[in-house]
């Protein structure tokens, strides 16, 4: 169950600006949308949006719309990140809760909540999705008797929900600035709207035709033991945690059959395998916390549990902000059907970290097909061909939304820039990262300066006791 999220960079708003805190003009506004565009008697959705106007109020330069990742995370959560981001001194930036998410007509806003119950008790894998199964199920019967029609969240439905908003906010273009499934949203967008794009930011790729479910644990688990053999080169990191990759293998087993119990937050949880490899997963998505990694295996180890509830903490942030319902409807219409069952079990048998997570080919499985009935056609499986300049970024350490997921993509668009991060994951918001940006919607023809992308930034480990 812990690899079934995609990304989520909307919830790393670590870069703020020191300006003066002005009141700005923000617009704020709902916008009414088919809930299914194929059903003439669709019901109609409310859609919560905001336009934080620029702060040159001369400027004439197109907006920037942001789509978040997830499948299924908030939008307006982020506007104290882009009060004050520079990309908004001369550009609107325009905010939208996506259909199913945030404010905009959410469904089973509890799930998360509930999911993370099912952590805290010691269950196997099957006795998760068993768990996992009923809830869904239970809201499945919520969405029914609400009159929710499941066909309608779908990224080509989300994609046509911005061109309504360009159109209802007057804008001949917009710029479009994707992260993590936003990218996905991103390139659909560019696929059925182009005429409305004049420059595309992408960052964290899952472009269409990238096989997420097929190469998931095999992303996860390389990232990772990069991560371990990065520890093992440095010396003082190796000198404080030797033999990572081996001592991790062995906790990982004891786990399975001896987990751990403390309280956290005043109530019981038991620690076993699989919560240890999500605690990891978490863990590497930004070059933050990977630097807290070798220290939650040593904790792990040694039973040493306070840096483990301080990590724990963000999977509990994680599960509150995805709403499951849209990240599951999206999953089971555009990933589940193209996926390869004989090739994710062969992963898995290769697997040296995932070995107790053998049914994940059927039971995990077994959650979208029961989800609903609605599956793509193998049109969102092929790759968007494009014209449209477009900047795509990865992190080298990325679990996620590798680099290949990039350089597959690029291949496709005759404008296209790769932006590569050695020492990043998955959350690229860097100072850097965003001057690239500016530079390349002002001038999104011309080859963008890099440089300072390209400069070493290497993990600077935790070495404490504590977490960072």
């Amino acid at each position: 169950m812990r690899a079934l999220p995609w990304t989520f960079l909307f919830f790393m708003a670590l870069f703020y600006s020191c300006n003066s805190a002005r009141q700005d003009e923000v617009i704020d506004g709902i916008l009414e949308v088919p809930e299914n565009r194929k059903n003439t008697n669709s019901r109609t959705l409310r859609l919560a949006y905001k336009v934080l106007k620029a702060k040159n109020s001369d400027s004439k330069k197109a907006p920037i719309v942001f789509l978040q990742g997830g499948p299924g995370g908030a939008t307006l959560t982020m506007a104290p990140f882009w009060k004050n981001n520079l990309l908004r001194n001369d550009r609107d930036i325009i905010l939208m809760d996506q259909r199913g998410t945030g404010t905009s007509e959410a469904n089973c806003v509890n799930m998360g909540k509930v999911m993370f119950t099912i952590a805290r008790q010691d269950l196997d894998f099957a006795g998760e999705i068993n768990a996992v199964k009923a809830i869904l199920s239970e809201c499945k019967e919520t969405m029914k008797h609400d009159g929710v029609d499941l066909a309608g969240y779908t990224s080509a439905e989300n994609a046509a929900d911005f061109e309504d908003l360009r159109k209802t906010l007057g804008y001949k273009q917009w710029n479009l600035f994707g992260v993590s499934y936003g990218s996905r949203l991103g390139l659909t967008i560019m696929r059925d709207f182009p005429e409305g794009i004049q420059s595309v930011v992408l960052a964290g790729i899952l472009a269409p035709e990238t096989n997420y479910i097929n190469n998931a644990s095999g992303n996860f688990e390389s990232s990772l033991f990069n991560i371990l053999s990065r520890c093992r080169e440095n010396k003082n990191c190796n000198d404080r945690y030797p033999n990572l990759k081996a001592r991790l293998l062995k906790t990982l087993k004891k786990l399975q059959n001896e987990p751990l119990h403390f309280e956290y937050k005043e109530a019981p949880f038991i620690l076993n395998s699989q919560d240890a490899l999500a605690i990891l997963f978490v863990s590497l998505y930004d070059r933050y916390s990977i630097s807290n990694i070798p220290l939650l295996i040593d904790a792990m180890e040694n039973e040493e549990k306070q840096p483990l509830i301080e990590a724990l903490k963000g999977i509990e942030y994680m599960y509150s902000l995805v709403n499951w319902p849209m990240n599951f409807s999206v999953m089971t219409y555009e990933e589940f059907p193209f996926y390869d069952e004989i090739a994710l079990a062969e992963s898995l048998k290769r697997s040296e970290a995932l070995f107790n997570l053998p049914l994940s080919t059927n039971s995990g499985m077994e959650l979208m097909n029961d989800w609903h009935a609605y599956r793509a056609s193998e049109l969102e499986n092929q790759p968007v061909v494009s014209e449209i300049p477009t900047l795509m970024a990865s992190g080298g350490l990325d679990h996620v939304t590798p680099i290949s997921n990039a350089t597959g993509a690029l291949k496709h668009l005759k404008n296209g820039y790769e932006l590569i991060f050695p020492d990043e994951s998955h959350n690229l918001f860097n100072p850097c990262f965003f001057q690239i940006t500016e530079d390349f919607f002002n001038d999104p023809f011309h080859t963008p300066n890099l440089q300072c992308s390209s400069s070493g930034n290497p993990i600077e480990w935790n070495l404490t006791s504590s977490i960072q």
